[in-house]
């Protein structure tokens, strides 16, 4: 095949067709739900529209309850309650996910162990869960992240082996399933963000779920005062109505409003980015140097919070910040992954927030051995291989075909960028 001069060197760039994205998350239908709601002026507290949708989602997923809250951040702390997480408690989670997985943890006075990804999903690697386990450990925290399945039948053997519990982060990944089974109904406790960029929004908002009447009181009494006394299924702990443990994380009725629109069309959403996830994975994966996100033969994806692919530098000979800089020269919305990896971050090598005491210097806790660079070399080295590509629902006509034309272009090219 001819050379072709890249865009970085004075070529012609590759991609002509502006990224609009066709799909709209706030359409008339949300308008019209939020404008009727505000006549009848259910603007606080929990009015039918939030119970309505509490149900409709916990039949979505598969389970008994569904708690709604004010975003995804509030539902990971009020799991790690429910789970029994306290003072020198440990709870397994990775390191590669958006921090609020974790910092709930230290919050419950828990203290975060960080296990391996697998670096052809990046998600939860259940051998090294095995490995990080201990006397104090008490739940394991999976992450569908960018809508790609843990291996969830492994992670609940080993669960059901050390009686622990399973708190899955399903903010990425509404709708996906494994087994058949939606993803937040295979674990104790399944957690959803709605914010904004979400494949369903509330604006912020965010939605919790388990089919465990212990678990779902808990979660009420963390951070439900109002609704304790009517929502109770047992006695268990009503003497702590009206006020439970104090935490307010009710959401805005307006938001859940605008959640159970988003609900009803989320099946399209997924069916649309299903589509143009399994094109690209085919065409980028057929480049050289360019490895797509392997899914597990149980999982189907949902969701899809973002696009990522693994690059190798090993096999084209030039950096990934190279490699990236010549795709943007060509017209690609690429980067790195906008996320961290957690382990290496301050706020989790035994950061004393409190000045004194729990979570990391507690009478109950081992003494800490902070992670350092290295203790995850396998997170470590794939996070520095990752490209990051929007999330295409509704792409202009050609975009996708121009995208995959531009990678093509740069890889049979890259001797240009040595």
């Amino acid at each position: 095949m001819a050379k072709e001069k890249l865009a970085l060197l004075g070529g012609k760039k590759t991609v002509t067709i502006e990224y609009v994205e066709g799909w709209k998350h706030i359409t008339e239908r949300e308008k019209q739900m939020v404008l009727e709601m505000l006549d009848r002026e259910e603007i606080t507290g929990v009015p039918q529209v939030v119970r309505d949708f509490e149900k409709e989602f916990a039949e979505y997923i598969g389970t008994r309850y569904a708690l709604s809250q004010c975003n995804g951040t509030s539902t990971l702390l009020a799991a790690y309650f429910a789970a029994g997480v306290g003072p020198g408690d440990e709870v397994i989670v990775p390191s590669y996910t958006w921090h609020a997985s974790i910092s709930p943890i230290l919050h419950n006075n828990g203290i975060p162990v960080f296990c391996e990804i697998d670096p052809h999903t990046l998600t939860a690697d259940p051998e090294d869960i095995k490995r990080k386990i201990t006397p104090r450990t008490k739940a394991i925290c999976v992450v569908h992240m960018w809508g790609n399945v843990t291996k969830m039948d492994e992670i609940m053997d080993i669960a059901r082996e050390h009686n622990l519990v399973v708190i899955e982060d399903c903010s990425h990944a509404h709708g996906a399933e494994y087994d058949g089974k939606k993803v937040g109904a295979i674990g104790h406790i399944g957690c959803f963000s709605l914010q904004g960029s979400k494949a369903m929004v509330a604006g912020e908002g965010g939605i919790v779920v388990t089919d465990d009447t212990e678990l779902y009181e808990r979660l009420l009494i963390c951070g439900h005062y109002g609704r304790i006394e009517q929502d109770l299924i047992t006695d268990c702990y009503r003497h702590l109505a009206p006020p439970g443990i104090g935490y307010k994380f009710r959401a805005h009725p307006l938001a859940i409003g605008i959640a159970k629109v988003q609900l009803s069309r989320l099946e399209e959403l997924n069916q649309k980015r299903t589509a143009n996830f399994a094109y690209l994975d085919r065409e980028l994966g057929k480049l050289k140097g360019i490895e797509t996100l392997s899914v597990y033969p149980k999982a189907k994806r949902g969701g899809f919070y973002g696009y990522r692919a693994i690059y190798h530098e090993e096999e084209l000979g030039v950096p990934r910040e190279r490699f990236i800089e010549a795709l943007k020269a060509e017209g690609v919305n690429v980067s790195p992954c906008r996320y961290m990896i957690c382990h290496l971050h301050p706020l989790y090598q035994g950061y004393n927030f409190h000045g004194k005491g729990c979570p990391y210097n507690c009478p109950h806790t081992k003494e800490y051995q902070s992670p350092g660079e290295g203790s995850l070399p396998v997170t470590e080295d794939v996070y520095r291989r990752l490209l990051a590509l929007p999330v295409f629902t509704d792409p202009p006509q050609g975009l996708l075909e121009q995208y995959v034309e531009a990678f093509r272009k740069v890889v049979e090219n890259i001797n240009q960028l040595g």
